[in-house]
């Protein structure tokens, strides 16, 4: 584990700075920091912008423990498994050579890691468990309120359900509402990266001018037969067959992963 009780590594890049040069301007003079074009999502506003001034946020991965205590295990583990992406993709990728089985592991193992580290991510984790801790404070609410025998009620069946095994605590939850990626990036990898694996994988390529263009957001799961189904099943998923996942790897690649051969 690595603790640092210094400032260093403050700033936590959500979409790394050696995937992203890959989309450098090839025109930048060689004299220059190469730099990537950054566009607005209404396309209106286009700036020029060095990787290392987009996409990050003070200690994103960080976690603190008391008396300034810094782990930056996160920090560290992804910026391992970038290193090992950028050496795949400029020694094999961008040469178009086949592809070995630990290869195809750390495609799968970065493409979960580019799904859930992302401020997008974080937001949407932090909803869903925020829902959850409102529903904790509603029953400590109505716990204060109850009579003796409703709390005894309450507690039984507080009891019967922690029986049942998979209880979380109410610090638990708080702290993974304050902390979503800190709690959840390193479950979440670990679950979907082995089950990416099991996926047909391509990639795609052109030798068009404009390529494939990448986001805040680029790992991207989309189901076209989403529609077909209840509201409530509509979300993409692993489980269905018709499940399409993709992640730009250079202008000139990009990753496909897929159930359809």
């Amino acid at each position: 584990i690595y603790r640092y009780n210094m400032t260093k590594h403050k700033k936590q890049h959500y979409i790394p700075q050696s995937y992203l040069q890959a989309w450098s301007d090839p025109q930048c003079p060689k004299d220059q920091e190469p730099y990537v074009w950054l566009f607005s999502k209404d396309g209106k506003d286009a700036r020029k912008k060095f990787p290392k001034n987009i996409f990050h946020e003070k200690d994103m991965y960080t976690i603190n423990f008391e008396g300034g205590i810094r782990n930056l295990a996160l920090e560290h583990g992804l910026s391992q498994l970038e290193s090992s992406f950028a050496n795949l993709r400029n020694q094999k990728i961008n040469t178009r050579q086949n592809l070995s089985s630990e290869d195809r592991t750390i495609l799968c193992a970065f493409a979960a890691a580019m799904q859930a580290r992302t401020k997008a991510q974080r937001e949407h984790q932090r909803k869903q468990w925020g829902g959850a801790l409102e529903m904790m404070d509603s029953m400590i609410e109505q716990m204060k309120k109850a009579t003796p025998e409703q709390r005894e009620a309450m507690s039984s069946l507080s009891s019967h359900s922690h029986s049942k095994g998979g209880s979380i605590s109410y610090e638990e939850v708080k702290n993974i509402v304050e902390n979503p990626l800190q709690n959840l990036l390193i479950p979440m990898v670990n679950t979907s990266a082995p089950l990416l694996c099991r996926l047909d994988l391509s990639i795609v390529v052109t030798d068009s001018e404009i390529g494939f263009i990448t986001s805040d957001e680029p790992c991207v799961w989309y189901d076209p037969k989403a529609y077909t189904r209840p509201p409530l099943y509509r979300a993409p998923a692993l489980i269905y067959e018709t499940i399409e996942i993709t992640l730009p790897i250079s202008p000139n690649a990009m990753l496909y992963l897929n159930r359809q051969g």
